[in-house]
């Protein structure tokens, strides 16, 4: 196995133990790790910093991974009167990540005032609107979830059909470094 040397000034060695701490893996690993998100993150294929909520009933987990936002579509159901989204990333590490909101639909008037709810709640407490939590049981505002998938063509049924084209036209696509 190759042995790569790294010199660290003793000022930051509290930063390597710290991340190797964070990391609950050997140094080696760590540095593997942040040096892959590095590459991916500066090569310019647009992965960021990705934070979601998921749960339901107004009570909402946080969640975090290093990703790029490849397509979104919503689908509107009038019989069940509810919307659901879709989001789908790639992740660093090449796997698909679907976050899907489903919604109840409401009418417009109700729907310009909980925007004006969430934004004044916003302003008040400083969060984002994940954190809001509604009174009454049929206004619970939806159900988020986030889908972990290994390959594009696993999404195949979980995905409308007009995302899933899109998805593999994005990937059979040229890319243009102008």
């Amino acid at each position: 196995m190759p042995n790569k040397t790294i010199y660290v000034p003793d000022s930051d060695l509290q930063v390597f133990d710290h991340a190797q701490n964070v990391s609950g893996k050997n140094l080696s690993a760590t540095i593997v790790q942040a040096l892959r998100y590095f590459i991916k993150i500066g090569e310019g294929k647009g992965f960021e910093y990705v934070e979601i909520s998921e749960g339901e009933n107004g009570f909402y987990k946080r969640k975090r991974f290093i990703g790029r936002e490849l397509a979104s579509a919503c689908v509107t159901d009038d019989k069940l009167s509810r919307t659901t989204s879709y989001t789908v990333y790639e992740t660093v590490h090449g796997h698909f990540a679907i976050f899907i909101t489903e919604e109840k639909k409401m009418p417009l008037e109700q729907s310009i005032e909980r925007e004006l709810e969430r934004r004044i709640m916003e302003r008040i407490s400083g969060d984002f609107k994940n954190s809001v939590q509604y009174g009454k049981e049929e206004e619970v505002p939806d159900v988020r979830r986030l889908e972990i998938y290994n390959s594009l063509d696993s999404l195949t049924g979980h995905i409308p059909g007009d995302l899933f084209r899109t998805l593999h036209e994005i990937r059979d696509g040229e890319f243009l470094d102008i």
